[in-house]
């Protein structure tokens, strides 16, 4: 690795994963970008490696992916994020993401993720991973019974509707509309969004592959 890239906007987390790419690849050479624009802006320099945060203060940092890739097909994008649910997992790897790390992970298995590049294997780390094998375990309806009305608030509630505003999509009042998540909640044996949405990918409801 000759050059790597750190796109992170908060110096401390900055800070903590120089100290990790230093350690695996001591004589790399370290571009760091606190936002979108700074990062866009050091793209003149060819990179082996990226480690890329989602939210940064002027857009998401899967959008400078494309242009990585663009420039060197070889650069490695990691995903550095806190975000372990699906709504910004699938959309991350789809950009073209090389691999998907959390920042909250134990230090020694972020570590040791990261530095599987030099052996070839895919930064991930492993709730990510079970994640991604449960993607192909399609789930049969047949395990439980869901109305109707329950299989439109999961629909919503997917993609990031509100309990108001699937009330308001459906037409019903929101104590309603409260009563149908609770139930669909119970059926499914899940206790939040994260968790609502993967089920209506396993079952069908909704595409992962759509933006």
């Amino acid at each position: 690795m000759k050059n790597i890239l750190i796109v992170e906007d908060l110096e401390e987390v900055a800070d903590w994963l120089s100290g990790i790419v230093t350690d695996i690849f001591p004589e790399a050479h370290l571009v760091l970008a606190d936002n979108l624009a700074t990062a866009q802006a050091a793209l003149a320099t060819c990179f082996d490696l990226a480690l890329i945060d989602i939210g940064l203060p002027d857009g998401k940092g899967t959008h400078l992916i494309n242009e990585l890739k663009q420039r060197n097909p070889d650069t490695l994008c990691v995903i550095t994020t806190i975000f372990d649910d699906p709504g910004h997992l699938f959309p991350a790897l789809r950009a073209g993401a090389d691999g998907y790390l959390l920042k909250d992970d134990p230090e020694d298995e972020f570590t040791s993720a990261l530095q599987g590049i030099v052996a070839g294997r895919p930064p991930i780390s492993a709730s990510i991973a079970r994640m991604m094998l449960q993607q192909f375990r399609p789930t049969p309806k047949t395990d439980f019974q869901l109305t109707t009305r329950e299989e439109d608030m999961l629909v919503l509630i997917a993609n990031g509707f509100s309990v108001k505003q699937a009330a308001q999509s459906l037409g019903i009042k929101e104590n309603t509309a409260a009563s149908y998540l609770k139930s669909l909640y119970q059926k499914l044996r899940i206790s939040n969004r994260a968790e609502a949405t993967l089920r209506a990918v396993q079952i069908g409801l909704i595409n992962p592959e759509r933006d």
